[in-house]
């Protein structure tokens, strides 16, 4: 087993026992969703200022939602979605989350 391998297994032992504290884990989960915001939008090649401008927004309320997009509106989130040229699945999947049944 490779050394980097050893340490990824620790890192995610060590994620996982401090995500027991909800304080940890509400906190790795907005982290998570931040980091997965950006990545959609990178991977489209687009800047925050292109999707505030398909979104008729400023830049600043681009970087806001990807800042805290766990406490965006459902209608804002798919305003961002649309501006990036994703479905909404498509972030809600990226984000992690489930849409109750």
């Amino acid at each position: 087993m490779k050394s980097g391998s050893r340490q990824k297994d620790h890192l995610d032992e060590l994620i996982e026992e401090s995500c027991k504290d909800p304080e940890f884990a509400n906190a790795w989960k907005q982290s998570e969703a931040r980091l997965a915001l950006a990545r959609l939008r990178k991977l489209r090649n687009l800047t925050q200022q292109q999707v505030a401008d398909r979104m008729g927004v400023a830049r600043p309320r681009v970087a806001e939602i990807e800042r805290n997009p766990l406490r965006v509106s459902l209608g804002r989130m798919l305003r961002y979605a649309e501006a990036v040229g994703v479905s909404l699945a498509a972030v809600e999947a990226e984000l992690g989350l489930k849409r109750a049944s």
